[in-house]
């Protein structure tokens, strides 16, 4: 198939390899295999579009150069609603499910029906998708959130540390000061949080049921070295924290001392520690 050279093949390869549209991808491979001598029918096989397609793709790069593998669908579709409801729309989201709504989280047929209810416009459901997505929302799983977790003392933390770590390098001179990072998890039946429509990018956060029969994982790990250690333990409490902290201890090389951030359980914070 005869492709005319209006780029040379590196920059072409450099354009497919950083293009995340997979259609413009698509034509950018029909012109670099062309140009490689290719036939219409072997492209059309490597890229999974018909012969007549990558033809006439072909032909709009030759006639127009790479302007021409844009993908022209005309102009964008207009909103389904106006900028005043789409306002107060975007407050219903945000404020999520009321009691009125009988659910847990808003899903789809939930906006659908509730686009009808408060703001008498019927939309299909496809319609309603579409929307959320314009309006820059997705449907994310929120993380686990303790229901006793303090946003404000958290950052409060964040804030001190670099002074909190440069006293503890002045009591320990001469060593290497490693950050480790402490968590243990409980493995077994447990319930898991449904997904929400959320601002894409955003990370929201719901209370999960944490119930339930378990085995302990308990581990530290330094981010810097990728150095970790681990414990095993069908329960948890100041004594198995303990054994933790002598097996972590002998793992310590000479010269260098560890700091652990762990958080306020109550083993963490015991007087026997």
């Amino acid at each position: 198939m005869r492709i005319k050279d209006h780029l040379p093949i590196e920059e072409l390869e450099r354009l497919a390899r950083a293009e995340k549209d997979i259609g413009r991808f698509q034509r950018l491979r029909i012109v670099l295999l062309g140009l490689e001598g290719w036939t219409a029918p072997a492209i059309a096989t490597a890229v999974g579009l018909s012969r007549r397609i990558c033809q006439r793709w072909a032909a709009r790069y030759n006639a127009e150069g790479l302007a021409g593998l844009d993908d022209r669908r005309g102009r964008e579709p207009r909103l389904p609603i106006d900028a005043e409801q789409e306002a107060a729309f975007r407050q219903r989201i945000e404020a999520g499910p009321v009691e009125g709504d009988e659910v847990c989280s808003l899903r789809g047929k939930d906006f659908q029906r509730i686009l009808a209810a408060e703001f008498n416009l019927l939309r299909s459901l496809p319609s309603v998708y579409g929307l959320l997505h314009r309006l820059g929302y997705s449907c994310l799983r929120p993380r686990p959130r303790h229901r006793k977790a303090d946003p404000a003392r958290v950052e409060a933390f964040k804030q001190a540390w670099p002074e909190r770590l440069d006293k503890i390098a002045a009591e320990h001179p001469g060593k290497r000061l490693r950050v480790y990072f402490q968590d243990e998890s409980r493995f077994g039946q447990q319930g898991t949080n449904t997904n929400v429509w959320a601002e894409k990018g955003s990370r929201p956060t719901a209370v999960r049921q944490t119930e339930y029969e378990y085995l302990w994982v308990i581990g530290a790990v330094c981010p810097e070295t990728g150095h970790a250690e681990g414990l095993l333990s069908p329960q948890l409490n100041t004594q198995i924290i303990n054994s933790f902290l002598e097996l972590f201890a002998k793992t310590i090389p000479e010269g260098e001392h560890a700091v652990m951030i762990w958080d306020g359980a109550g083993f963490h914070t015991a007087g026997a520690l």
